[in-house]
């Protein structure tokens, strides 16, 4: 393969983005200048540098200057500690906190789990979110949210997640809610609007 074409196969690998996209990704390239590009290669090559995990749950953060093992919201004491929201990816956390509906903790599974999948384990962080409800259950623990699209990869992972943390919950008297009205059949988190997620927090079920 040539250089358009690894491009292109590179991009193809980005969330949504479809063979044409990915290659007017390319063509777009070709027509910046070289400070254009210099810069964007300087700033893919510092984005792991800067960036951290938070090790309680799991969303990227800024991280440059003072190496900190959790995020802001995590060690933000004003946080309830009783509400956990877990979502499938950073920006679905960034968009529910941008509609300040919801002030307790996150966890951030870094997945779905697609439709007929054989290992659903190895899709998202299952064994990192089992471990943290048992641990947040000695800090008052009481509901667990999950906030997930609502089309078909959604609904599958929000089954297996439940069935998984269901004999937990019940033995620990965790409440286990989803996002109510407010969210259309087949909508995404990313792309929904600040008061419909409000409205589908307070409403949840």
């Amino acid at each position: 393969m040539n250089t358009i074409q690894k491009l292109e196969a590179l991009f193809k690998q980005f969330p949504g983005i479809g063979p044409r996209q990915a290659k007017r990704f390319v063509y777009f390239l070709l027509t910046r200048n070289p400070s254009y590009l210099e810069e964007l290669k300087s700033l893919i090559a510092e984005l792991k540098k800067e960036t951290s995990a938070c090790q309680s749950c799991f969303r990227y953060f800024p991280n440059a200057k003072i190496k900190q093992s959790l995020c802001p919201t995590c060690s933000d004491q004003t946080r309830e500690e009783n509400v956990l929201m877990v979502v499938s990816y950073d920006v679905d956390f960034e968009n529910i906190e941008k509609s300040g509906a919801f002030k307790g903790k996150y966890f951030i599974l870094g997945g779905v789990v697609p439709i007929l999948e054989s290992e659903p384990e190895k899709k998202i962080r299952i064994n990192e979110l089992k471990k943290s409800i048992a641990a947040r259950k000695s800090k008052g623990l009481g509901e667990i949210i999950f906030a997930f699209n609502t089309n078909p990869e959604g609904e599958n992972t929000l089954d297996y997640v439940k069935e998984e943390i269901a004999e937990f919950a019940k033995v620990n008297n965790i409440k286990i809610s989803t996002l109510g009205r407010g969210l259309s059949t087949g909508a995404e988190l990313e792309y929904s609007d600040t008061e419909t997620l409000k409205n589908a927090v307070k409403n949840r079920q």
